[in-house]
């Protein structure tokens, strides 16, 4: 785990030099303050609250957008003719995040040691993700390291635009649903007792609706902290259900036949999958092992299923598009796209279109959905704002008409 180290350090000059910097190791960072020239005379991990940076750092995660950034950064230094130890010296100075920054320093330790880029960054798969370490190891053996990282950045800047894509769909709802229900539990828990208790000094008969919200009032006020922790304990309990092997296929199974959300996560998981396919097969990456990668990012059980018996086809001689077709989980037009870039010999750039076309079809339709989602959600706010005003106004009214009569 990276950790946070003070050191000090004199120039030949005289300057002297300290700071704190993150690595894995006191030799990362010596070796680190050596190549700018420094001659070290202390270097000491920092205890408490940066233990506790630490820590985060070591929970904190590298995005796809900052993978773009390093990528196209890396690509141009390397296309440039600047050699693999001072392009990582300048991208360590370039980075911001922690956790990457760390990875780096002792990367670049290891490749002035002789050690080859990709076998140095194998050893963080938490920051490189497999298809990167896969990218840069074909594209150290096949000499166009440089290419190689051009694509893996418009991979991860396409990735990244998905994401954000996806997220947006998902922000907007969450949010909405989020403050009603804290807004009707405040009004449930503080604000409708004290109506309540005025209706009952006045002796007043309140009618179904009022007793309706009156039991929820008393369900959260007296039982709140168990509902939460019923909750939470089923929570759990759903999750290690869900993460069986044979209760996760029937899930997935079943989100890729919903009408409507269940449609756009499939269309999102074949926009990545002919996407990350793509990248590594144009990359020269041999097919097997770039599904063997697809797999791990598919983010659904059925297929990686239908990607397994793709890899046992391709063993036997087979084509890809075949076992794809007979899954049930790709679409006709996947299908025989994949199938005409087997025979023309262009199967990277049929994935590319076939990416290209999902990504655009999710945009539309989280577009659409945004718009539907709307109406809707306001809809349901005023139906269940309308029902506690009327629920409180009933016994209101009551109690007009009955000083009204009396009057």
């Amino acid at each position: 785990m990276a950790k946070t180290y003070s050191y000090k350090a004199r120039a030949y000059t005289g300057q002297l030099l300290s700071g704190t910097i993150t690595a894995e190791s006191e030799a990362a960072v010596a070796a680190y303050i050596r190549d700018k020239g420094y001659f070290v005379t202390q270097i000491k991990v920092q205890k408490s609250a940066n233990s506790f940076r630490a820590l985060l750092t070591s929970l904190q995660r590298v995005s796809s957008k900052e993978l773009a950034v390093f990528c196209r950064l890396f690509s141009t230094m390397v296309d440039a003719g600047l050699s693999l130890v001072i392009c990582l010296s300048i991208l360590i100075e370039q980075t911001y995040n922690p956790k990457l920054k760390a990875a780096l320093q002792v990367i670049y330790k290891k490749v002035q040691e002789g050690e080859p880029l990709s076998k140095a960054m194998n050893e963080y798969p938490a920051v490189f993700p497999e298809i990167m370490i896969n990218m840069v190891e074909a594209g150290e053996v096949g000499g166009v390291l440089d290419e190689v990282l051009g694509r893996l950045a418009t991979h991860f800047e396409k990735e990244h635009k998905l994401n954000e894509r996806v997220k947006s769909a998902m922000v907007y709802p969450a949010v909405v649903i989020s403050m009603a229900l804290l807004s009707v539990s405040f009004i449930l828990l503080f604000v409708l007792p004290t109506f309540m208790k005025m209706f009952e000094n006045m002796n007043i008969e309140v009618p179904l609706p009022t007793r309706i919200l009156l039991a929820l009032s008393g369900l959260l006020t007296n039982y709140g902290i168990w509902l939460v922790v019923i909750l939470a304990v089923g929570g759990y309990g759903l999750v290690l259900l869900v993460r069986q092997p044979k209760n996760r296929l029937v899930l997935d199974q079943l989100l890729f036949i919903l009408p409507i959300f269940g449609l756009l996560g499939r269309k999102v998981a074949i926009a990545r999958f002919s996407r990350t396919l793509s990248t590594l097969v144009r990359g020269g990456v041999p097919i097997i092992a770039a599904i063997e990668v697809v797999k791990k990012t598919a983010g659904n059980l059925s297929m990686t299923r239908a990607l397994t018996t793709a890899q046992t086809s391709i063993r036997e001689g087979r084509g890809l598009a075949a076992p794809l077709g007979a899954s049930n989980v790709f679409t006709p037009m996947v299908v025989q796209m994949v199938a005409i870039g087997e025979e023309t010999g262009e199967l990277d750039k049929m994935l590319e279109k076939i990416a290209d076309f999902y990504d655009s079809d999710v945009e539309d339709m989280i577009n659409r959905l945004s718009s539907m989602l709307e109406p809707i959600l306001i809809g349901v706010l005023g139906v269940i704002i309308g029902f506690i005003v009327i629920s409180v106004m009933l016994p209101m009214f009551d109690v007009l008409t009955n000083f009204n009569k009396t009057g």
